[in-house]
């Protein structure tokens, strides 16, 4: 099957005898698609006509979001070190298993876990890693279309290697969802937003075409009366003295226990002149900071190995969505679309992959790169289990809940001048052949925000970030998690709109 197509699209389901027939078998017990149907990860609910809400936030002209953690292919957006991670556990995981299987995905990633170039190189990593391991021959199976295994598979076919991608939904790119939007006017990005300049991707989003523009982030945080506050360093001294003190245990804590236990907290919740309590500023840090970049509650997050400086170190924004870098990886590859694998069985001639349908299908060697938030379910059952290293690694690392929502409107209320372009956003950008981008905030002295966050309460949204760079499409894109993840993702689209606009009622008081 050619997998090129529009924006990522798949069609129907079919295994090419062609490219799979041959010395192994393949059975197919019948023609029509099976499995459980996931839930779509975009969701728009109907264009409103533009009145104020009942906070004064007016009613957004388009409204996109993602849901993450109820697709039962994803079960969340990224991995994140839970209590008792460590590199070396996800390194132990990338390790083949009896020469015929090999994990893959930015779970894997000792360098970059949670990041698209994590995953990217990893799935470069396993194909190499099998390719070493493989035959003449040999025909080896890719588990998951998103980036790991695109990138797994390009490198397999383009080294002569007989391999098919076997995908569980719909579409291509995985996580890397991008949807066309004439709403938004344009392409609509509902999976990481941000690539890093430096990494190995980077010159293959240009060669690809993916458009990327300069993201330097300028925080406001605001009250829940919209006033703008001066920033404290009490919340982000408290994580920092929690930190210190985990570092000088033999054994891991959460950022919670390492917080008290360390007597960074209680804070004072005193509040000082602006109203503003030390307690209000480690909500803040945490609702914004931690939780965004682990999409998890300070609860489950490892205090040894939390990276504070993780938190809004974004380079470059992806302006053109991720759908070109998946149609370059996916040319001319053999896709199985809508193939859910329930069962991998290694034995010493090959691995048997068994379908939710009863067909079943036998190769050589396999790559998975089912996410962590799978692996940790029975969705896939392996046979005969995973090594106990695997499945302890699978058992700690943690899949944290991230979704993103796009609010379009005809009036940037949230701007202090609602003329000026957000900094950070230059009007230039990468990729496509389009020229390079000043640095952001260069030209001039106090650049105007572009991320939003808010002090004082605990908020719904983690954070706001202002990319309506083109002034008649004022666009806010925000970042849900966590908690607030999952809750919101269990909502309809009304419940969840009327959520989102909620949150903002900050930024229109301002």
């Amino acid at each position: 099957m050619d997998a090129r197509g529009p924006a990522g699209g798949m069609p129907r389901r079919a295994f090419l005898a062609a490219a799979l027939g041959g010395g192994f078998a393949v059975t197919l017990a019948a023609c029509t698609d099976g499995g459980p149907t996931p839930t779509p990860t975009p969701t728009r609910a109907p264009s409103p006509s533009p009145t104020p809400t009942a906070g004064g936030v007016p009613a957004p002209t388009a409204f996109l979001r993602s849901r993450w953690s109820r697709d039962p292919f994803t079960r969340g957006a990224f991995s994140f070190d839970a209590v008792g991670s460590t590199p070396d556990l996800r390194s132990a995981l990338a390790e083949p298993v009896a020469d015929r299987l090999v994990i893959a995905g930015e779970g894997t990633s000792a360098d970059a876990p949670g990041t698209v170039h994590g995953a990217y190189a990893e799935g470069i990593r396993a194909a190499r890693a099998i390719a070493d391991l493989a035959d003449e021959g040999d025909r080896i199976a890719v588990i998951g279309a998103g980036i790991a295994g695109l990138a797994a598979a390009r490198t397999l076919a383009d080294g002569g290697h007989d391999v098919v991608v076997v995908e569980a939904g719909t579409t291509l790119g995985g996580r890397l969802r991008t949807v066309e939007s004439e709403d938004f006017g344009g392409p609509v990005v509902l999976g990481s937003v941000f690539a890093s300049d430096g990494a190995e991707l980077r010159a293959v989003l240009a060669e690809a075409g993916v458009a990327t523009r300069p993201f330097t982030p300028v925080v406001q945080a605001r009250t829940p009366e919209g006033a703008v506050a001066e920033p404290s360093p009490a919340g982000w001294d408290a994580i920092a003295t929690a930190q210190e003190w985990a570092d000088g245990n033999s054994t891991d804590s959460s950022l919670t226990n390492a917080l008290v236990r360390s007597g960074a907290v209680p804070l004072s919740s005193e509040p000082g002149a602006d109203g503003l309590s030390p307690r209000d500023w480690l909500v803040n840090a945490i609702a914004t900071g931690v939780e965004p970049t682990t999409g998890a509650a300070p609860t489950r997050v490892s205090a040894q190995r939390f990276d504070p400086d993780r938190v809004w170190r974004p380079t470059s924004r992806v302006v053109s969505g991720w759908t070109a870098l998946v149609d370059r990886l996916a040319d001319g590859l053999d896709i199985a679309g809508s193939s859910v694998v329930i069962e991998i069985a290694v034995d010493d001639d090959g691995v048997s992959l068994r379908f939710d349908t009863g067909e079943s299908l036998r190769m050589h060697r396999v790559i998975v790169t089912a996410s962590i938030g799978v692996l940790k379910t029975d969705t896939i059952s392996f046979e005969p289990p995973l090594p106990l290293l695997h499945q302890r690694a699978i058992g700690v690392l943690g899949m944290g809940a991230s979704d993103v929502v796009w609010l379009a409107f005809d009036e940037p209320f949230w701007r202090a001048d609602a003329a000026a372009q957000p900094d950070g956003d230059d009007e230039r950008v990468d990729g496509a052949g389009e020229t390079g981008a000043t640095p952001d905030g260069a030209d001039t002295a106090d650049p105007a925000a572009n991320v939003y966050t808010l002090v004082g309460a605990t908020p719904t949204v983690a954070a706001w970030l202002d990319v309506g760079v083109d002034p008649r499409r004022p666009v806010l894109l925000g970042i849900i998690a966590a908690e607030h993840a999952r809750r919101i993702a269990e909502l309809d689209d009304d419940a969840a709109r009327d959520e989102v606009l909620a949150a903002l009622e900050p930024f229109a008081a301002g």
